[in-house]
């Protein structure tokens, strides 16, 4: 380009960088009183019950991963356990996914990075309060840090930064195990890019594999500290291939796995990736790789949640802003297509920045399950009451009452699947186990079996036993619901007979 050509380039990337910063601050502010809900609130709540005494996976019933409890626990213990500190750790996250794409994307254009950066942090912001914070989240983040990591290493011939790749690709698998045959594969396939340019190999493996272990020992260490480092392989074992088999269906999946906005950005992305072929190198093809690992993830996961997207839209969204702003140097199609892409983010910030600032959390089940518990007993109810649900409302409200569960049982699905299933039977028969020992005085039961069904309580009749134990030592006190769009918000609250008529029968295997 011609000087004047590189100041003008200069000047337009300055100007929409500074576009991008003030959406960015808006919705920041916009969104600094968002309350702690959702799967947060409830990772919360079991952290809680493990700092009163319960150890995962040996007392609790349930299926998340290490890597889940390290950073919320640091989170609670060094920042607060609070909404607002929450919400800082959320920005710390989209700040720590925002540099790290501007150091990848700096040999292209810096610009490329905070465009890409600024789309995915708005993008993340129109999801709403649901969301901050969330394990896909963190795992977007690190996923991002041990590639520029990976990228610094390659493009200076350093060794040392593989540690850190080693190390986010090692806490990244403790949350979900998802990532760690890619960052083995990609370990594999910057080996042989090294020894295709004739550079030492053994020192950068050494490096990345002593950052693995380092993860690796953090990992086993929180479960020795907490003296569960067996009842996790059971988990592993006997649980979480349960939970995996949990899928929606395929439909489903594509139809969730990008939102109507970003559809026409995606369409870009992938006109400008087949008009300019010039992507061939290995950062490319990785950042490539990247996409296809967080496509494999959502659909590996099955699950169909909003922020199971994060690691594919970071991917994604820093691919495109790298060959748009590429094609900004070419001509013809390629040209149209990145000005067209750009034209596309800077029309889309102004849009999540409405979106994010008119998101709110329907805490009506909240509220209403927070006045009756209170005028049941509220503190008394410690260590006497027991969700039977999967979503995260009535543990939010336990969380926020400061008030422990009769028992470790977690989410529902595990005891009212079907029979057939190794895990449901294994979870009923601890379930009942906890139940005999601390009958609660009240149950909170929500309407529908994740995640398929079925509906309107009617999951109670999948497992008969505890069926006919609810119905003989209980009451049913209130049921109520409330209007939500994304999914049934209602309760039924059982309280215990204040003499039981029948001794409840042993459990049957």
């Amino acid at each position: 380009m011609k000087p004047t050509a590189d100041r003008s380039a200069f000047r337009l990337a300055v100007l929409l960088s500074v576009y991008f910063a003030i959406c960015i601050g808006i919705f920041a502010f916009r969104s600094l009183h968002w309350p702690l809900v959702n799967d947060p609130a409830q990772i919360h709540y079991f952290c809680f019950l493990m700092d009163r005494g319960m150890v995962p996976y040996r007392d609790t019933i349930e299926m998340n991963m290490p890597g889940t409890y390290l950073y919320t626990e640091a989170v609670i213990h060094w920042i607060g356990a609070g909404p607002r500190a929450w919400r800082f750790f959320d920005f710390a996250l989209l700040s720590t996914i925002s540099l790290a794409m501007i150091a990848i994307a700096r040999p292209y254009h810096w610009a490329a990075g905070v465009f890409g950066a600024a789309v995915f942090v708005l993008y993340h912001g129109r999801d709403g309060p649901g969301e901050l914070g969330q394990r896909d989240l963190v795992i977007a983040a690190l996923m991002m840090t041990s590639y520029a990591f990976l990228f610094y290493a390659m493009r200076r011939g350093k060794s040392w930064p593989m540690i850190w790749f080693g190390l986010c690709a090692g806490m990244a698998s403790a949350i979900k195990p998802f990532p760690l045959p890619f960052f083995i594969a990609l370990l594999i396939a910057a080996g042989l890019t090294l020894r295709q340019r004739d550079q030492p190999v053994m020192k950068f493996f050494l490096f990345a594999l002593s950052g693995l272990m380092i993860a690796g020992a953090i990992v086993i260490s929180f479960l020795l500290r907490k003296h569960d480092l067996g009842a996790f392989v059971e988990m592993l074992r006997d649980l979480l291939p349960y939970y995996a088999s949990l899928h929606r269906s395929f439909l489903f999946l594509l139809a969730t796995s990008l939102s109507p906005s970003l559809r026409l950005m995606a369409l870009l992305i992938v006109a400008i990736t087949i008009f300019r072929r010039d992507w061939h190198g290995w950062e490319q093809c990785a950042i490539l790789a990247g996409i296809l690992f967080g496509i494999v993830s959502y659909l590996g996961q099955g699950k169909g949640f909003v922020y199971h997207r994060y690691p594919m839209l970071a991917f994604l969204l820093l691919w495109g802003g790298i060959q748009f702003t590429l094609a900004l140097r070419e001509s013809g199609i390629s040209r149209a297509v990145g000005i067209a892409g750009i034209a596309a983010g800077v029309i889309l910030a102004p849009i999540y920045v409405a979106e994010a600032g008119h998101k709110q959390w329907n805490e009506k089940y909240i509220a209403g399950l927070t006045q009756q518990l209170t005028a049941l007993g509220g503190a008394q109810l410690s260590e006497h009451v027991q969700c039977l649900d999967t979503t995260a409302e009535c543990d939010t409200v336990l969380d926020r009452m400061r008030l422990v569960q009769s028992t470790g049982l977690m989410y529902d699905f595990w005891v009212f699947g079907t029979d057939q299933e190794k895990a449901v039977v294994v979870s009923r028969r601890r379930f009942w186990q906890q139940l005999q020992q601390n009958p609660p005085t009240a149950f909170i039961v929500g309407p529908d079996l994740y995640p398929n069904g079925p509906d309107g309580y009617a999951k109670l009749k999948r497992w008969a036993q505890f069926s006919h134990y609810l119905g003989t030592n209980y009451n049913l006190y209130d049921e109520r619901a409330f209007g939500s769009a994304n999914y049934p918000l209602a309760y039924r609250i059982y309280l215990r007979k204040r003499v039981p008529t029948v001794q409840s029968p042993p459990m049957i295997n």
